[in-house]
């Protein structure tokens, strides 16, 4: 299973029919920015100004249950301006800006960046199927005891795409309960 290198990843962005990641961006570094953007075989994903933080109070005392998740009355939306002073053991759901669409014989591995891993924020991605179409979902979490910035905009995961044997019989789209296919940053399909 070999990894995408960076031109493949430019040509099948710029690709009408493929269109891997939309809005595509060249790297972007710099003094004051996280990077972002085309990486030698891979990808910086940026957050998206919109996510949602799950208030931990509201659910004080309940079980949490993976097949029960809190509904939205355990949640607020934020829309940041260019960041978010994220709270000690915080829990943000956010997404990412750019919208990817996964090849039937690729498989999508992302990690949270090492800019934000050394102050003490995970970013938790799912495998991403072959089929699987949207802006990326991603968890976030400050393990640390202080406020951490976070800023969006700016890269926040790395993802590689890695080819498969074969294409897929059944993609992601074609599975009976596709969640988050073609979820974007509102929630809603795109």
């Amino acid at each position: 299973m070999g990894v995408m290198p960076d031109w493949m990843i430019r040509e099948l962005s710029h690709d009408s029919k493929t269109q891997l990641i939309t809005p595509f961006s060249e790297r972007v570094d710099g003094k004051k920015v996280i990077s972002y953007g085309l990486q030698p075989a891979g990808y910086d994903l940026r957050l998206d100004p919109r996510f949602e933080v799950i208030d931990w109070a509201k659910n004080a005392g309940a079980i949490l249950d993976p097949l029960r998740p809190p509904t939205a009355d355990f949640r607020f939306k934020i829309e940041a301006e260019d960041h978010y002073i994220f709270p000690p053991r915080a829990c943000i759901i956010g997404w990412t800006t750019e919208r990817i669409r996964v090849p039937r014989n690729y498989i999508v591995r992302g990690v949270g960046k090492q800019t934000y891993s050394e102050c003490g924020v995970n970013v938790v991605v799912a495998s991403v199927h072959p089929g699987w179409e949207g802006n990326l979902r991603i968890h976030i979490a400050n393990s640390s005891t202080v406020p951490i910035t976070i800023y969006v905009n700016m890269g926040i995961v790395y993802i590689e795409f890695h080819k498969t044997e074969e294409e897929v019989e059944q993609d992601y789209s074609q599975l009976k309960y596709p969640r988050f296919q073609g979820h974007g940053p509102t929630g809603q399909a795109a």
